[in-house]
């Protein structure tokens, strides 16, 4: 994929801010679980957080494989930053930009309730890792809660708070 020096600046600063937001959010969402009073997986609320900067960048830059890009180098960015996950924060990222991609480039880049979907479900894939891939020790329900709320919450910051944003910035950016 060809993408010009503009799209490829946004895709830089979209992934480094990312990445910079990103550390601090994974170690605020994993202290929640050491509140008594929250519950286990509570630490998922803040997980469409994750996804604001690559779907900014997807919006900005309506390319079939600017969220994968944009994720990919969010997540390596991450490791570098020491994010509490580690290295496999990179595989996260990119199955996250890989989800939210696919959404958009199915429904269209103009489709709220595919944003909110793909969001949902990028949020959602991060539990999947947590669960098949690095094999926690959790009860069903604690997955099944962890699934809920991380779908919510893609849904909801991951897709309706970028769309926000995006049309506050579009708005104010062809102002000028």
């Amino acid at each position: 994929m060809r993408y010009s020096t503009r799209q490829l600046s946004m895709i830089i600063i979209f992934s480094s801010l990312g990445a910079v937001l990103s550390v601090p959010i994974g170690y605020a969402g994993n202290y929640m679980k050491a509140v008594p009073v929250l519950p286990l997986g509570i630490g998922q609320a803040l997980s469409g957080l994750h996804l604001v900067t690559v779907v900014l960048a997807s919006l900005l830059v309506p390319r079939r494989g600017t969220a994968v890009v944009t994720a990919t180098l969010k997540g390596l960015l991450e490791a570098v930053l020491f994010s509490f996950h580690g290295l496999p924060v990179i595989l996260i990222s990119s199955a996250q930009g890989l989800v939210i991609d696919t959404a958009l480039s199915l429904a269209g880049y103009d489709s709220t309730l595919a944003l909110c979907l793909g969001c949902g479900l990028a949020s959602a894939s991060n539990v999947a890792f947590l669960q098949y891939v690095l094999l926690m020790p959790f009860l069903p329900e604690v997955f099944t809660f962890m699934y809920v709320v991380a779908f919510i919450s893609g849904a909801a910051l991951g897709g309706l708070l970028s769309l926000k944003l995006y049309h506050m910035v579009g708005s104010r950016v062809s102002a000028l």
